[in-house]
């Protein structure tokens, strides 16, 4: 088993009149919905390809953004040339690509979001990211009985011991990381 808090999930590139923006791929789009918010040209640029932050060279000019769609994020598609776009919350919620939806569409092609709750899922660099980092180390701990997650700073009754620190991501009272998912102990 291995930990990864990063999804890489496939997105298809859309230009809104003179903007490029991602949406993730293989969710219709609904592009009535676009003309009637305002959207004049709708065309795909480009689909099914992963997207990241863009380099710092790469950002030297800045771009704006649609007036309709505030930018999220700045992307780029990695690629001999790369393609700078932007992410927009506003407009994946006015295409009912809501996080559930998304998550609906990926968790069967995707075993790592199986046992995950939509709510502890998120978007983040063109990446599906999975529950958030906790505040502080934590340290996988031997109760005597089984093991669970406690943060470092916490003080250990005997006969726990601490089995060794790790790191993951918090999903609503349990802790994700390469050895599973374990309880959440809290003093």
């Amino acid at each position: 088993m291995f930990y990864d808090r990063e999804v890489e999930i496939p997105f298809d590139v859309l230009r809104l009149d003179d903007y490029t923006y991602v949406v993730p791929h293989g969710i219709r789009v609904d592009t009535e919905t676009l003309v009637k918010t305002g959207v004049k040209k709708i065309s795909l640029v480009n689909r099914n390809v992963t997207v990241g932050l863009p380099d710092p060279d790469e950002t030297t000019t800045p771009l704006d953004s649609h007036p309709l769609f505030p930018t999220d994020e700045f992307l780029a598609v990695k690629s001999v040339d790369p393609i700078l776009t932007r992410f927009s919350n506003k407009l994946l919620k006015l295409l009912g690509m809501t996080i559930e939806v998304i998550y609906d569409y990926f968790f069967e092609a995707n075993q790592k979001i199986l046992d995950i709750d939509p709510s502890q899922l998120s978007i983040s660099k063109g990446r599906l990211i999975i529950g958030e980092k906790p505040a502080e180390q934590m340290n996988i701990v031997w109760t005597g009985d089984g093991f669970v997650i406690i943060p470092a700073s916490s003080k250990l009754v005997p006969p726990e011991e601490v089995v060794i620190e790790v790191e993951g991501s918090i999903t609503g009272s349990q802790f994700r990381c390469k050895y599973g998912i374990l309880n959440i102990i809290r003093r």
